[in-house]
């Protein structure tokens, strides 16, 4: 396995969160936009804990060596605890997969009038060959779309405002009516605590990859920084755009508000968004299944392949409601998740 300079970990630290829900910017919306400007705060919050709850995690894989999403998570060998964490992440894992698949049928048929189906086709087969690449691969895709987002998004926000007067800024476009999400703070842990929980199975195998804690440092915390940066480019945007709230893909109409030209870029990198992080989703599945079925080892690319056909076929049904529902509701179960591995780096330290 090839090392991870800084500049990578931390391309891959953020590419592990820019799925459609971040960069389309109906997930940053719902979490944080929608509770006003102190929604700005709650983000900031949130990118410090991701941050933060990214380090200890792989620190802990550097520490111990246990790079299995299971173990990561609970210590003690018990099968059942064990099975039903892995079970509630692999499901959620495949879960993002098709909806990233349904995401990106919707958007090319939304931008180019493509069939649904064909465009889920064509995104699993690249989602495919990418994940049998394994990390290699999976940094890859991170390092050319996350740099790209970065620029994008503050490119449309600046030349929204040109557009709009930046005075044009207006929070109070949408309130909160998402029940699972009583208050920003609340808003701002689950936020973390969701996608951690995803990702846990992504950046385990990450850890050991890293050169040295210098390395991990720099790379966690300058791929936090990439992430507020495009989250605030993202919300800025949409409060500049208000007829956007209301679309399924909020960046992308804003993107639509100003040209054609802008419109295929966004879609472009939105595309590249949803592929990195299912590149991920489907690596993280197949490290997994290596390391705990004789047949992972020996059968990763039909694992692979079957991984992306369940994954069309699932994206027939769409995504509805999906971010405003499971998400939180995966960020409640999650935090047990992140207070367990806590406790477990904290043991960990104490013990060398």
């Amino acid at each position: 396995m090839k090392k991870i300079n800084s500049f990578k970990m931390m391309f891959t630290f953020a590419g592990c969160f820019l799925g459609a829900g971040y960069v389309s910017g109906q997930e940053l919306w719902q979490f944080f936009g929608s509770f006003g400007k102190v929604g700005l705060v709650g983000m900031t919050i949130a990118a410090v804990l991701l941050s933060a709850f990214g380090i200890i995690l792989t620190r802990y894989v550097q520490l111990t060596g246990i790079s299995d999403m299971d173990k990561v998570v609970i210590r003690k060998d018990n099968k059942i605890l064990r099975g039903i964490f892995v079970a509630l992440e692999v499901f959620f894992l495949f879960g993002v997969f098709v909806i990233m698949t349904a995401g990106v049928g919707a958007m090319l048929n939304q931008v180019f009038r493509l069939n649904p189906l064909i465009g889920s086709a064509i995104f699993t087969v690249c989602v495919a060959l990418t994940a049998i690449c394994g990390m290699s691969g999976m940094v890859t895709a991170f390092s050319v779309t996350v740099p790209l987002l970065v620029i994008m998004s503050a490119v449309i926000f600046a030349v929204s405002g040109f557009k709009n007067g930046f005075s044009a800024i207006d929070f109070s476009i949408s309130t909160n009516e998402n029940p699972l999400l009583q208050n920003w703070l609340i808003s701002s842990v689950v936020f973390v605590s969701y996608n951690l929980f995803a990702s846990i199975g992504i950046l385990t195998p990450i850890g050991k990859a890293v050169e040295n804690k210098s390395t991990l440092y720099t790379g966690i915390i300058g791929g936090g920084v990439l992430l507020l940066v495009i989250a605030l480019g993202i919300m800025l945007t949409i409060a500049l755009n208000p007829d956007s709230v209301s679309a399924q893909l909020p960046m992308l109409s804003a993107a639509q508000n100003i040209n054609s030209v802008f419109t295929y870029i966004f879609a472009f990198l939105l595309f590249g968004g949803m592929f990195g992080t299912s590149v991920s989703s489907v690596f993280a599945i197949d490290e997994f299944a290596k390391s705990r079925f004789k047949f992972g080892k020996k059968s990763s690319v039909i694992l692979i392949v079957v991984t992306c056909l369940l994954s069309f076929a699932g994206s027939i049904f769409g995504f509805d409601k999906l971010i405003g529902i499971v998400y939180p509701v995966c960020g409640y179960l999650g935090v047990a998740a992140l207070v367990l591995i806590v406790v477990n780096f904290v043991k960990a330290k104490l013990n060398k």
